[in-house]
């Protein structure tokens, strides 16, 4: 029993071993098999964060792509724009170009009335308020025509009113309306205003000389506020230049010298009044050298004196070809609108009294016949290094009292080189510096600025020049009937008859008789002189604008 007993305790010894076995087999059977699960987690973590990286390494490398192609798509039309629009300019440039070339003419040899014809309207009324006037040369001894405008032109209405007063001096009061609603300096203006006639006999005289890219159609506006005033002015369009004829040499040294001529041929004996702009600063000053004792006084208005210190532009019209290509490009009338747009940011011309049509009239002068040529031979011409300009800053205009000088500067003029320099090489002789706030075109908004200071400064030499002279009682007389607007002489007689009169407008004197007559007749205008008789008869007129005698014989 005892045996049988423990064989049996043996057999369940060795059945709990192999159970304790296969349960330690099993626990590592269950142990590798969490092992493998967890390698193969780590290993899909692993995997996934690898391409969780090649997906980040693969998106900015799409974004730049995106990128590229959106920039790309952007700067493709804009390319093509400007190929398609420079191109469009660089054909028609070239077109132009070659046009110009087989279309070119000589436009001296040219009728003016060609150019009449498409002249700008304000530009053509102020070429109707002037007159041509022959120059002698005495430096050739031939001569030239110069226009001139002596009287202030009436912008509203085509001609002046006159209602037959007269002011106490015997002179025709003209009533004209201005289209100006301001004077430039804030003030209205009534439309019906008086304004006095001048003359250079019995007035000072202020000749106002344009500079190198204007002419006297800058100058239109003010001429009526210099004779209000009690001053004549005379505006000139210089030789080379406007209407004016061209000159052989159309250098500033040339063009001074017939200053004398011109003034001769005005009969102008007196000292003057020089009112000088921009270039023209260069130009006055070396007559007022030469010729003291014609000169009174100096108004320079943005004086350019250093002419050694000019524009870029200047550079481009020297250049052969392309100078007269570009002036030509530049002052085209296709370009009108274009050229006021841009002039209009620039100079603010949108508050001024500025139109298109005034524009277009000052790049018109420039074009007139044959003036683009002539401008480019005056540049060419100049004297660009400084010596020029030493002689005139050390002038005795410069440096001696001897002449007034006022200085009028514009806004934008006022801290310029030339300014500056102006100023301090005539410090002893400016009388008068006037800065004048405006950001416009000077001479089209503030017309009245250079009459005050001629007044002042004609006031400043002698009070008494501005004032009128009484005359006697027969010469008011005589200009009253001078003035008026038409004037009958008419008679009738069996032995001697005689018609005669005298008229401002059209003026006629006619006569019958039986023996002698004689129809006389003086007139401004159209004047006729128309006789008949049976004997001896005699037309006889003196008139400015029309004028025939006439006589017939009828009778025995």
């Amino acid at each position: 029993m005892v045996e049988e007993t423990k064989s049996t305790l043996k057999k369940r010894d060795i059945k709990k071993d192999k159970e304790v076995e296969s349960e330690v087999v099993e626990d590592k059977k269950k142990n590798n098999d969490d092992d493998d699960d967890d390698n193969n987690n780590i290993n899909k973590k692993e995997e996934k964060q690898e391409t969780k990286k090649e997906e980040n390494k693969k998106k900015p490398q799409q974004q730049q792509q995106q990128q590229q192609q959106q920039q790309q798509q952007q700067v493709q039309p804009k390319n093509a724009f400007c190929i398609r629009f420079f191109g469009i300019i660089l054909i028609t440039i070239v077109t132009f170009s070659v046009w110009s070339v087989f279309n070119h003419n000589n436009n001296r040899n040219v009728d003016s009335s060609f150019f009449i014809k498409e002249m700008p309207e304000p530009l053509l009324r102020h070429f109707q308020s002037g007159q041509m006037i022959p120059v002698f040369d005495k430096t050739n001894g031939g001569s030239f025509n110069l226009f001139i405008v002596q009287q202030s032109v009436d912008w509203t209405r085509p001609d002046p009113q006159y209602n037959g007063e007269v002011n106490k001096n015997g002179q025709p009061i003209i009533i004209r309306e201005d289209v100006f609603s301001n004077d430039g300096n804030g003030g209205g203006e009534d439309s019906n205003e008086i304004i006095p006639q001048t003359n250079s006999i019995d007035n000072e005289v202020a000749l106002l000389i344009h500079g190198q890219t204007t002419t006297s159609f800058a100058f239109r506006k003010t001429l009526k506020y210099i004779q209000k005033e009690r001053i004549h002015p005379i505006a000139i369009d210089l030789p080379c230049f406007g209407f004016s004829d061209s000159l052989s040499n159309c250098s500033y040294s040339e063009i001074t010298h017939r200053l004398d001529d011109i003034l001769d041929s005005l009969q102008i004996r007196k000292p003057i009044h020089l009112v000088l702009y921009d270039t023209a600063a260069s130009i006055g000053t070396s007559f007022a050298m030469k010729h003291s004792n014609r000169v009174k006084s100096i108004v320079y208005i943005d004086p350019h004196i250093d002419l050694s210190n000019t524009p870029l532009y200047y550079n481009i019209i020297k250049t052969p070809f392309f100078g007269q290509l570009y002036l030509q490009f530049l002052t085209s009338p296709y370009l009108s609108t274009i050229r006021y747009k841009l002039l209009a940011d620039r100079f603010n011309l949108y508050n001024s009294f500025t139109r298109q049509s005034d524009v277009d009239s000052y790049f018109y002068c420039l074009r007139y016949r044959n003036n683009i040529q002539n401008f480019i031979d005056t540049v060419k011409s100049m004297d660009t290094t400084f010596r020029e300009t030493y002689r005139l800053t050390t002038s005795s205009i410069a440096l001696n009292r001897l002449k007034p000088i006022h200085l009028i500067l514009t806004t934008r003029y006022v801290s310029s080189y030339q300014s500056q320099l102006f100023q301090n090489k005539f410090t002893s002789s400016i009388l008068h510096t006037d800065s004048t706030e405006t950001f416009s075109l000077f001479f089209e908004d503030n017309p009245s600025s250079i009459s005050h200071q001629l007044a002042d400064i004609i006031d400043a030499i002698d009070k008494n020049l501005r004032i009128e002279k009484p005359k006697p009682k027969l010469q008011q007389q005589q200009q009253q009937q001078q003035k008026q607007d038409y004037g009958h002489g008419h008679s009738h007689g069996s032995g001697n008859s005689h018609g005669h009169s005298h008229g401002g407008g059209n003026s006629h004197g006619h006569s019958h008789g039986g023996g002698n007559s004689h129809g006389h007749s003086h007139g401004s205008g159209n004047s006729h002189g128309h006789s008949h008789g049976g004997a001896n008869s005699h037309g006889h007129s003196h008139g400015g604008g029309d004028q025939y005698g006439l006589g017939h014989n009828y009778g025995m």
